[in-house]
């Protein structure tokens, strides 16, 4: 079946299609074929193949493990922040494929980054975005309350759906995707959105596409620092 790499892209999970198809086969026997590439590893379970569009493939959690040996760090992290938004980060399913992988590599970093999607209550949160799944675990790594995600707010008689949403402090953060907010229509209706949450006591912060792409760092940190008290200022 397609794994490693291509299954990633095939799934969503990467961008990237790699030069060869990444195949896993129960042996390695018979000639090679030219743009084929198999990989050598530990079969998969039957309840790690499944078919997607059309084609015979690793799980997602099976090849998020097959992706852990053969990426970085960032590049792992990022696939499973895509695979939350995707809806495809199941954990339950991740936890069993990582014991069935138990010795292989990179599986430290893949359960390190995995534990920073887990809820009290073991499900993932609903990111919708890729700000939003970026930013959720290095807000909680920071020591901060996990904020509610896509969470509905009755502002003025009217239903709000907000990115990141802290009851207690009534703080509220909002993304601006460059798809879908850069219209002059889009403008108006973000800035009436601020106007209504300022309303009725909220505190919204409006995160552009571009402060997203440019300086990430600083916006978790700006985000931080109005979560927490004056003094437990984070540094950017």
């Amino acid at each position: 079946m397609v794994s490693h790499g291509t299954a990633a892209a095939l799934w969503g999970l990467s961008d990237r299609w790699p030069v060869l198809i990444d195949v896993t086969v129960p042996v390695e026997t018979g000639r090679k074929l030219d743009g084929i590439r198999c990989r050598r590893c530990r079969y998969p379970n039957p309840t790690e193949i499944c078919e997607h569009q059309g084609v015979i493939c690793t799980t997602p959690a099976r090849t998020l493990v097959d992706q852990a040996g053969k990426v970085g760090v960032k590049a792992l992290r990022e696939q499973v922040e895509q695979a939350a938004v995707l809806k495809l980060l199941d954990l339950d399913e991740l936890d069993l494929a990582m014991a069935r992988a138990k010795g292989r590599r990179g599986l430290k970093w893949l359960r390190a980054i995995a534990d920073g999607w887990r809820s009290e209550d073991g499900s993932v949160p609903d990111v919708r975005s890729v700000f939003e799944a970026r930013a959720l675990p290095r807000l909680v790594a920071l020591g901060l309350p996990r904020p509610l995600c896509n969470e509905p707010i009755q502002v003025d008689g009217e239903t709000l759906i907000v990115d990141f949403f802290w009851p207690e402090q009534r703080f509220v953060v909002e993304t601006d995707g460059r798809e879908t907010h850069e219209t002059p229509v889009a403008f108006q209706r973000d800035r009436r959105r601020d106007q209504l949450l300022l309303a009725a006591g909220y505190r919204p912060s409006r995160v552009t596409w571009i402060q997203m792409r440019d300086e990430f760092d600083a916006v978790v940190a700006r985000t931080a620092n109005s979560l927490t008290l004056p003094h437990r200022v984070v540094p950017y």
